[in-house]
């Protein structure tokens, strides 16, 4: 069960690396969430910016299958801000977005036969360093209006229990339709970027192993695994 036992910290360096240290004395389902991080992390090892108006939260999983935790971390995370009265949308692989900003992310991470779902959320951030003002925003920012953390927290615990219940009991179809439902750019062009390849494509569907699909401008179709996708502008 999500959040069958919860460690809330004050102050942490990260809540990815407090967890995974509990791996091995702790039940999957535990979460850790803090207040504030001090060197929060996203994908690549990017500093995530993590001041105390924000909801920063892992959560220990032991999955038999590992490919669609990012995707049903992100159809959790949009549904439990519906359920808060704010509308936002995915971008592939792990981004949240609202109004087209990006409000929060994922980080998966796979660790001892574990997996480690860090979630970062900007709710109330009413500014953000300069380095980040054309990349970030909040909910916040983006809607005018304070959100409680501690009903998001509620909410983000539900859903991911909702939706790892539709992963783990065969149910991955309805996942997949929930989470095409919230992508905002599926039927639009997209730059891929992996490594030193980029490429300029039309995002057409998600696989089964979460993999997103896209089709060439001579018409081939690939599959991509990873790397990261921004809108054509």
């Amino acid at each position: 069960m999500i959040g069958c036992r919860v460690y809330s910290l004050d102050i942490v360096d990260s809540t990815n690396e407090f967890a995974k240290a509990l791996i091995g004395k702790t039940l999957p389902g535990t979460v850790v969430r803090a207040r504030q991080q001090t060197h929060g992390r996203g994908r690549y090892g990017k500093a995530w910016y993590s001041p105390e108006q924000g909801l920063w939260m892992s959560v220990i999983l032991k999955p038999a299958e590992l490919g669609l935790i990012t995707i049903t971390a992100g159809v959790a995370v949009c549904e439990a801000l519906h359920a808060c009265g704010v509308s936002p949308s995915i971008k592939w692989p792990n981004d949240i977005l609202l109004n087209n900003r990006k409000i929060g992310g994922i980080l998966t991470e796979i660790v001892d036969h574990h997996v480690i779902v860090g979630i970062g959320l900007n709710l109330n951030i009413q500014s953000f360093p300069d380095e980040l003002t054309d990349i970030a925003s909040s909910v916040y920012l983006e809607t005018g209006q304070r959100i409680d953390r501690e009903t998001v927290f509620d909410h983000v615990c539900a859903q991911l229990e909702r939706c790892y219940a539709m992963l783990t009991n065969s149910q991955v179809d309805e996942l997949l339709s929930r989470w095409r439902s919230h992508a905002v750019f599926l039927g639009h062009d997209v730059i891929i970027e992996q490594g030193d390849r980029i490429m300029t494509c039309t995002a057409r569907d998600i696989s089964e192993t979460g993999a997103l699909i896209v089709s060439q401008s001579d018409g081939r179709i690939e599959q991509v695994l990873g790397g990261t996708c921004r809108l054509v502008n």
